[in-house]
């Protein structure tokens, strides 16, 4: 009878309590937490919790699913979970003012700070509710870290992390939630910034003067002495010096072998560490430590991982075996590094791991059984990350490097490399560093290239050796000489990641003197062709040798100074093929100045002397062999500088109005007669108005009457001294009739089809104006035009949009026209590149330039990066118009070329594949290299 009647009654209970869940609990997953947040509808009183016994609630305890930001990559950091567990002090002096014959002594009564979680074991025990009750409306609030619930309490994994798994987890759930307390305890939070850097990184150093300085504090529930050598502290022990800090269940401690032991989940951190461990042992005398079933997180790399027993034998040697770590923040296991036995030697900056296997996306990917590895920037022997890709040209393309560290002052690189079309090559790097500089040589072999087998010799190689030498604080010296088997090597063997369009290779050894007013160079200079287009007369000639000298002096008490550059050099031609005249070439130019200044306004005037000397080789019959030329320069540059104040909105800011006028004058002198030996015309732009002389190099020296007019306007923010406006207008008014040009026709006139900018008949320059605006935070606009009165249309445009915003969102566009002039081919061309962020921290990436004039592409490259707290991936597929061997119109004709390159990195590990990052930079304006 009474056992139908409580049968009955645990019905009836079931059934109301069913009921209640229904009708007062309210639960919602919040969708950026990933939590599962619950209320009630009426208080339930304070002694009830659902799905709880008393004797498991706990505080209450939130866990996110975590965004992956940026980690560092340093693997050497999961040294400091052995080398310095904890560092404490003594207590002897707290723990002999205990009567000796005293066995059981409570400690005062002190408030125990309580713990930052519940311990593991608990954890495991309880059915996945954190409950608060309201005190306000008397209703409880409950948070679930998971996505049931009905589930247990659980760390949240990464939505990246979540798949099919070929391996049981690294971590399990009990440690998982114990990372998250050691992650919990750190002053800042490892992984805060590990997408992006946002402000200065924290800084994990330990602050040994306030820990030395600092009090040791000791709490437990009681303690106990034995024969005034052993005392034990028992129950909720909490000892405290500065940073650090542990806690346990007991701890014992040895005042004559310096023995402390703690056992019983035992939590340690500091500002540089943060671990936990079933038991701890140490002997402060020897620096030596045990740990068993240990956990960590170190939070300057940062790295966590476990391991069944860590043995630290002194200050910089600690063992750890059945060890597994990750730069991955708790909750998510991308890739996890094991090793059945670690050892790490802080003295000597290495590391060694036995049966070390690499797991990632719970997938094995690699195994060693042994492995050797830097625990800081001192250098070690070994292979280094692998690059693979694969172009049209080459097909797939994969090198293993090998760096041999040879000597503490020089080390080699080697690199073999295979090619599936062509074969294997044989690379090395060796490098040297002497008290007086660095020097590098470096050397690749193809034997036989089997994508050149018609070509008698298809053995290609380079060869190239660096050096520089610092032999006094002003005298240094500098050689870089280059060689390569063929003019197609680049084209054929460079990587079409990081492809160059240079046409010659340079070679060049100099040598140069400094000192306050005086500056001296000397240089011999060559160049190999790498572009069969390349005609002998197109080849620069070799300057054998070129030697400068320049001084200048300024006097303290005058506005005057004084200056004078000189230059002589021997020119060469580069092969015998060539009919360019040869010949020595001695310049010099003595000038004064008087730059007089206010606040508000400046003038300089200023005047030169050039006079330029030719000793020329094999001239035609009835040509001089010594030429000269004398010219003097007369130049006055003045401006006046006028601002004022006025608000815009809630804004302050600045106007300025800034008008500039410089007048030029160079007599005519005849130069028909002079060769051109390294000498071009500068682009013209906004600066090329204040220019003395339009052509670069001494061969030509231009003549001029005129007068330069510009203005430029600018507004600026008051508070932050951003330029928010600016705008610029100028162009050159000829007063006289021009005859030096680049160009001469043989009757010794100005060649006007190849120099429009210097044509007689042209009375005004180019009309340039510049418009340069910050429209927003985020987003700028920049332009150029130049109007060309001579032909009555627009000469040049550029015309560029910028955004940019962190994290990762940067969209370029750009359009660029040029008129077919001075040499130049006739262009019309976009330019788009950009990356931004699509889901979950993929990013898309991209260029593209295209030919308005042809239809056609020129370059174009797109892909994906994936970027995560402890992993990164990029993929991309580039596709550019090579005009190297093919033409001297960059803007479409050109053999088209494909490539596809990977990259994988794990932060704190390593890398895998092409580094990205300075491609990335050089092709999309605003992308910055990441920092981690």
């Amino acid at each position: 009878m009474y056992w139908h009647f409580f049968l009955l009654l645990a019905l009836l209970l079931s059934c109301a309590f069913t009921r209640a869940d229904e009708k007062v609990w309210n639960c919602e997953k919040n969708s950026v937490s990933q939590e599962w947040v619950c209320s009630s509808d009426t208080a339930t009183g304070k002694t009830a919790l659902p799905d709880k016994t008393p004797e498991e609630v706990n505080p209450k305890l939130t866990v996110e699913a975590v965004k992956p930001v940026t980690g560092g990559d340093d693997l050497r950091a999961i040294e400091s979970a052995g080398t310095e567990p904890v560092v404490p002090v003594k207590p002897t002096a707290r723990v002999k003012s205990i009567p000796a014959a005293v066995k059981q002594v409570p400690v005062r009564p002190t408030p125990i700070k309580p713990a930052p979680a519940t311990p593991p074991q608990t954890m495991a025990q309880r059915k996945g509710w954190n409950c608060a009750i309201n005190e306000e409306t008397g209703t409880w609030n409950c948070n679930l870290a998971g996505s049931d619930p009905r589930g247990q309490a659980h760390v949240m994994p990464d939505e990246d992390s979540a798949g099919v798994s070929l391996l049981n987890p690294a971590f399990d759930h009990e440690q998982e939630q114990i990372f998250d307390i050691l992650q919990s305890q750190l002053k800042y939070d490892p992984w805060a910034n590990c997408t992006t850097s946002l402000g200065v990184p924290p800084d994990f150093v330990t602050n040994k003067d306030l820990r030395e300085s600092s009090p040791l504090d000791i709490k437990a529930d009681y303690s106990e002495i034995f024969d005034n050598e052993v005392t034990g502290f028992f129950g909720n022990v909490d000892i405290t010096r500065g940073d650090q800090n542990l806690s346990g269940e007991k701890v014992h401690y040895d005042t004559v072998s310096q023995t402390l032991d703690s056992q019983g989940n035992v939590y340690y951190h500091d500002d540089t560490v943060s671990l936990y461990s079933e038991t701890m042992l140490l002997k402060l005398a020897t620096d030596e430590a045990r740990l068993r079933k240990a956990s960590f997180i170190s939070p300057s790399t940062p790295l966590r991982g476990s391991a069944d027993v860590v043995y630290q034998d002194s200050k910089s040697l600690t063992r750890y075996t059945e060890a597994a770590f990750t730069s991955c923040r708790p909750g998510n296991q991308d890739w996890v590094l094991h090793a059945s036995k670690l050892k790490l030697n802080k003295a000597s900056g290495q590391g060694s791991a036995t049966g070390a296997w690499l797991e990632f996306k719970s997938v094995p990917v690699f195994y060693t059984p042994y492995i050797a590895f830097p625990l800081d920037n001192r250098r070690l022997s070994g292979f280094l990350a692998p690059s693979f890709g694969f172009s049209d040209k080459s097909g797939a393309d994969i090198s293993a490097p090998y760096y041999w560290n040879m000597a503490p002052n020089y080390d080699m690189t080697l690199r073999p490399r295979y090619l599936s079309k062509r074969g294997v090559m044989l690379a090395g790097d060796f490098r040297h560093l002497s008290k007086i500089g660095p020097s590098e040589l470096t050397l690749e072999l193809l034997p036989d290239d089997r994508d050149r087998p018609s070509i008698s010799n298809s053995t290609r190689y380079l060869a190239s050796f660096k050096n520089q030498m610092q032999l006094t604080p002003q005298l240094r010296t500098t050689i870089d000489a280059n060689k390569v088997s063929d003019k197609d090597y680049f084209n054929d063997l460079g990587s079409n990641i990081s492809f160059s369009d240079f046409r010659f290779l340079r070679s060049q050894a100099g040598v140069s003197y400094n000192i306050p007013g005086l500056a001296f160079f000397s240089q011999v200079e060559s160049f190999q062709v790498v572009d069969p287009s390349i005609t002998p007369n197109e080849i620069p000639l070799k300057r054998l040798p070129q030697i400068k000298l320049d001084l200048n002096h300024g006097f303290d008490s005058l506005p005057l100074n004084m200056a004078l550059t000189s230059e002589y050099v021997n020119f060469q031609n580069a092969g015998s093929e060539s009919t360019i005249t040869e010949g020595q070439r001695f310049n010099i130019k003595p000038s004064v100045s008087m730059p007089l200044s206010t606040p508000s306004a400046f003038l300089t005037p200023r005047f030169s002397l050039q006079h330029t000397q030719y000793a020329l080789n094999d001239q035609i019959p009835g040509a001089s062999s010594n030429i000269s030329r004398t010219l003097p320069i007369v130049s006055v540059d003045s401006g006046l500088f006028m601002e004022r104040d006025f608000n815009f909105g809630q804004s302050s800011y600045i106007h300025t109005i800034e008008p500039r006028l410089f007048y030029l004058y160079i007599p005519r002198k005849d130069q028909t007669d002079i060769p051109l030996f390294d000498t071009a015309e500068f682009d013209f732009n906004f600066n090329t108005l204040f220019r003395e002389n339009l052509f670069s190099g001494e061969d030509r020296i231009q003549d001029a009457n005129q007068v330069t007019t510009a203005v430029t306007s600018r507004i600026i923010n008051s508070a932050t001294g951003q330029e928010s406006l600016k705008f610029s207008v100028g162009e050159i008014f000829y007063l006289k009739e021009r005859s030096v040009c680049l160009f001469f026709n043989p009757d010794g006139s100005c060649n006007v089809d190849t120099s429009l900018l210097t044509a007689p008949n042209k009375r005004v320059s180019n009309l340039i104006t510049e418009f340069n605006a910050h429209l927003t935070d985020h987003l700028a606009f920049n332009s150029t035009v130049q109007w060309d009165h001579f032909r009555n249309e627009l000469a040049r445009t550029d015309l560029s949009l910028r955004y940019l915003n962190r994290p990762g969102q940067i969209v370029n566009l750009s359009y660029r026209f040029r008129q077919e002039v001075d040499g130049d081919d006739l262009l019309e061309q976009t330019d788009v590149s950009f990356r931004w962020p699509l889901i979950d921290d993929w990013y898309a990436v991209g260029r593209w330039q295209y030919s308005l004039l042809f239809n056609s592409s020129i370059e174009s490259f797109g892909g994906f990066e994936k970027e995560s707290c402890c992993w990164r991936f990029r993929i991309i597929g580039r596709r550019f118009v090579n005009t190297i061997n093919t033409s001297t119109n960059q803007t479409f004709t050109g053999d088209s070329q494909t490539g596809v390159f990977v990259q994988i990195e794990l932060k704190g590990l390593t890398a895998f594949g092409n580094k990205l990052d300075e491609f990335f930079e050089k092709n999309i304006p605003g992308y910055r290299k990441p920092e981690n």
